[in-house]
C-alpha cells in the first residue's frame, strides 16, 4: 500500500467521525506541497501534530498514520 492510500483511507476515517477541522488541516499541508515528497513532509508533519496533540483524533487513525510515517525510513518509496 502506498502512502497516498493510508492518507486515503485517513480522510475516509476522519470523514465518518466529524473530524473536518483535523482534515482539513492535513488538506492544507496536501495542497502547499509542490512535489509527492513535499507533499508527504508536509503531510506527516500534521499528522505527527494530530499525534501529538489530539490524542482522541489520532486514536481513529492510529494504524493509518503509523503506516503512512514508515514510509519516510525509504525515500525512493515517496515517489511510487
Amino acid at each position: 500500500m502506498s502512502w497516498m492510500n493510508d492518507l486515503y483511507v485517513i480522510y475516509q476515517k476522519l470523514d465518518a467521525n466529524s473530524c473536518e477541522a483535523v482534515k482539513n488541516d492535513i488538506l492544507k499541508a496536501q495542497i502547499d506541497g509542490c512535489s509527492r515528497g513535499e507533499i508527504y513532509f508536509l503531510v506527516l508533519q500534521q499528522l505527527l501534530q494530530i499525534k501529538k496533540e489530539k490524542a482522541p483524533v489520532y486514536e481513529l487513525i492510529k494504524d493509518e498514520v503509523e503506516s503512512f510515517i514508515h514510509y519516510s525510513s525509504n525515500p525512493y518509496r515517496l515517489s511510487a
